[in-house]
């Protein structure tokens, strides 16, 4: 067996696609769960802690269109 060094390779991460039932951000996901949908996200602690809570339609909707709507919908849900 032969060891040839060469190039570092750092493979790049897939994100997930959207589709009907799930959106995908950087660090957080959203997907729909029965009649509802549902936000879950990383938090930042230092444990790797995970927040989810139930989110509406309309912001379900307003986080497919605007990635960016991410951080209104957590503070408006006392995150």
């Amino acid at each position: 067996m032969k060891l040839v060094f060469g190039d570092k390779i750092v493979p790049t991460p897939k994100r997930p696609k959207n589709d009907v039932d799930n959106v995908w951000g950087p660090a957080w996901h959203a997907w729909r769960e029965g009649g509802g949908f549902v936000l879950e996200y990383d938090t930042g602690d230092l444990g790797g802690h995970q927040r989810r809570f139930d989110i509406d339609e309309s912001e379900f909707a307003r986080l497919r269109a605007d990635p960016e709507a991410f951080d209104p919908i957590i503070h408006a849900h006392g995150g």
